[in-house]
């Protein structure tokens, strides 16, 4: 059989017991020790033309009298997947279902080709994770996954400048920006301080959002509406917490009310719209067509770099100035 890269084709094992429903137990036990087989975890119950009806665990098989006939005792509602299936939804499948094996059936006919296995299984999705961690990071440009440790200088070089120079220019862009509030600075040299906590903790609480919104998309468990939600419900909480400890301390500190007041609004606006910005840039990239991971992680922490940076002169310009 041909395997088609991508596809559930270029995971399947043939080499696994099968057997039909109106055999016996005994008859069965005695048929799978006859050989030793790539896979014997699970005996696949097929019809006189090999369409596949479902699957019985070997335990169960052991567990069930000789007399006893599979079409008594096989799970009838075991799931499957077509031939040409890509390969990420043969996994997501098996995690959704708990499935530890995937039979796979000619989408055409329903006749039974094989099985994706427990250990290809882990290999797909140990692919997926390696695909989707250098997507977030700009470093993969395409489906290929690429072995880093042996890339050459000038291949690794090429594959991560693009969203660095990305982030460098808008760092830049920021730079000048804080430049025009020289004069607030050194009339409030205390604002400078806070500068550093202000974006470590927009940009941590965009990281962990983003996360699990691209965990959600690729498990195709995301109803949008009902996600958004919660998720904005988690962030005002999480920006009036820390918020509100940060205007704490720097009332405490320094003794400025307008001081305090713009970090602790800052903070808690900033940790809210980075919720938001988490979740809209892989949503539009989702919609596009396109890979959500892409690119995310640098996009997003520049994107909300920047936002963080001109909510917190804005509001000292309005409160301290």
């Amino acid at each position: 059989m041909e395997k088609i890269k991508d596809t559930a084709l270029n995971h399947i094992i043939t080499d696994v017991p099968t057997a039909r429903p109106e055999q016996g137990v005994g008859e069965v036990l005695a048929y799978v020790r006859e050989k030793s087989w790539q896979s014997s975890h699970h005996i696949f119950i097929v019809d006189s033309r090999k369409r596949y009806l479902g699957v019985l665990s070997t335990r169960v098989l052991l567990e069930s009298p000789n007399e006893k006939k599979l079409s008594e005792i096989f799970n009838k509602n075991y799931p499957s997947v077509g031939s040409h299936i890509h390969e990420d939804k043969v996994a997501i499948l098996a995690i959704r279902h708990d499935l530890d094996t995937v039979p796979v059936v000619k989408a055409e006919t329903g006749e039974f080709l094989g099985t994706v296995d427990a250990e290809e299984l882990l290999k797909i999705l140990h692919e997926e994770h390696t695909e989707k961690l250098l997507h977030r990071a700009g470093i993969l440009v395409d489906t290929k996954v690429i072995d880093i440790f042996k890339a050459r200088i000038f291949r690794l070089i090429r594959l991560r400048l693009p969203w660095l120079i990305f982030g460098f220019g808008g760092g830049l862009l920021i730079t000048i920006f804080i430049s025009r509030f020289e004069a607030l600075l050194q009339q409030y040299v205390s604002l400078a301080y806070f500068i550093p906590i202000v974006a470590y903790m927009n940009a941590a609480v965009g990281t962990q959002a983003v996360s699990l919104f691209i965990r959600g998309l690729a498990l195709e468990k995301v109803s949008m509406r009902r996600y958004v939600v919660k998720e904005l419900t988690v962030g005002t909480f999480l920006g009036v917490l820390f918020g509100g400890l940060i205007f704490l301390f720097a009332w405490l500190a320094f003794g400025s009310f307008g001081v305090a007041a713009t970090v602790g609004i800052s903070l808690f606006l900033g940790i809210v719209l980075s919720t938001s910005n988490a979740m809209l840039i892989p949503y539009i990239f989702h919609r596009l067509g396109k890979d959500p991971a892409f690119g995310s992680d640098p996009l997003v922490t520049i994107v909300q770099d920047a936002l963080s940076i001109l909510i917190y002169f804005a509001i000292a310009s309005i409160l301290v100035f």
